[in-house]
């Protein structure tokens, strides 16, 4: 279970790293259909690190309820 929640926190990281990067893009582009783009981008990794925080979240019930139950 360790396993999963640790790799779940890697790819909250990630999600981050990529927010952040869309957001340079999106601050440096002249074009603004082209900084459009990237704050779309940068809000669809916000939704993918809500999403993962989620799921990290009920892994870590699941994790809390096996061991109450193991001890």
């Amino acid at each position: 279970m360790q396993q999963i929640l640790n790799g779940i926190l890697e790819a909250i990281e990630d999600e981050i790293k990529a927010q952040k990067h869309y957001q340079t893009l999106a601050e440096n582009a002249a074009d603004p259909k082209v900084k459009k783009f990237f704050e779309q981008l940068k809000r669809d990794e916000e939704e993918h690190e809500q999403a993962l925080r989620t799921r990290y979240e009920a892994f870590m019930k699941l994790q809390e309820a096996d061991q109450r139950g193991n001890g």
